[in-house]
């Protein structure tokens, strides 16, 4: 849709990210006018979306140039790499390294829903990584604010198959829980060196598979994918808020324990968690009963009618009991 230039900004004397509207500079025909405009409208909005967004992990938005009818985005430049590839370079990264890009990433899209935006294209591609280890969230090209119009056409998912929520690609509209589940989904490939749902060249077939919510178990054990694992929750009640995946990766890659995460990584790999064990009854001491008086000693013959020794009743002058 798109292509990002380097660029100078000459009143301010400083270097920026310029992203021109590809479509719109191909000749236009009479099929492509409709999603020309759709397309236009996208990249307005995107500026728009950028422009209410200003926080450390997130890439600034700066202004909108229409030149000659086409709309341009000039953003913030920032020298990096995307973790897409920093992964195609180095291949799985280590847990705590990849804990602490989640915890940087989580923390923009706490700010983003926060102003009421959902990214919907959360991915490594869109994970640009710095130098000295800042990372920013970028291309907010198919998110959407609450208060936007629907410019997604009917029967089109906006976002990248392999890190949709599985109620997303249901054909449910996206939420933040979404959002929470494709960082999730790009930690886990960041681990493991493939998506959660694996990779396959057939959409039709990769959208199926994720609308399961079964996700393939990972190789890699401890605190850090425990939390991956509790992002990737079927149910999007059951995900944190980016909120707390921003606290719980934190706490993950600094060592710490990450909190509840491990409870329910356990209950995404599908194992029922144990009932816990009843609740002992109090036992109270009980007084000890007096001891029961002597029993009389019967004679040799037993005279009576009934025997002390035996219990059991006897005929007078009978043999001995």
């Amino acid at each position: 849709m798109g292509a990002v230039w380097r660029a100078t900004d000459e009143l301010l004397n400083r270097t920026v990210a310029v992203k021109e509207l590809l479509i719109a500079a191909a000749p236009p025909t009479a099929a492509g006018v409709d999603a020309l405009e759709e397309s236009r409208q996208r990249i307005l909005r995107e500026g728009r979306i950028g422009a209410r967004l200003q926080h450390a992990h997130v890439i600034s938005m700066f202004d909108v140039v229409v030149y000659e009818d086409r709309p341009w985005l000039v953003m913030e430049y920032l020298p990096s790499r995307s973790l897409a590839q920093l992964l195609g370079e180095k291949g799985p990264l280590p847990q705590r390294e990849v804990a602490d890009i989640g915890r940087q990433v989580a923390d923009g899209l706490a700010a983003a829903h926060v102003a009421g935006v959902v990214h919907r294209d959360v991915k490594p591609g869109n994970v640009l990584i710095a130098e000295d280890g800042l990372v920013k969230l970028t291309d907010f090209g198919v998110s959407r604010a609450v208060d936007d119009v629907q410019l997604t056409r009917t029967g089109l998912i906006a976002g990248t198959p392999a890190f949709l929520s599985p109620e997303v690609a249901r054909g449910e509209d996206p939420a933040a829980a979404s959002d929470v589940f494709a960082l999730g989904a790009t930690l886990y490939a960041a681990v493991e060196g493939v998506p959660p749902f694996g990779l396959d060249d057939n959409a039709y077939a990769l959208l199926h598979k994720v609308a399961t919510g079964e996700v393939r178990p990972p190789e890699q054990t401890g605190p850090v994918m425990d939390v991956i694992m509790w992002l990737l929750a079927r149910d999007p009640e059951d995900r944190p808020s980016a909120t707390q995946a921003r606290d719980a990766l934190a706490a993950a890659a600094s060592g710490r324990d990450p909190g509840g995460s491990a409870t329910a990584a356990t209950a995404v790999l599908g194992a029922r968690a144990t009932d816990p064990p009843p609740t002992r009854p109090t036992v109270r001491p009980v007084a000890a009963p007096p001891p029961r008086a002597a029993a009389p000693t019967p004679s040799a013959t037993c005279c009576s009618s009934c025997c002390w020794r035996c219990s059991r009743r006897v005929r007078a002058s009978s043999r001995p009991c």
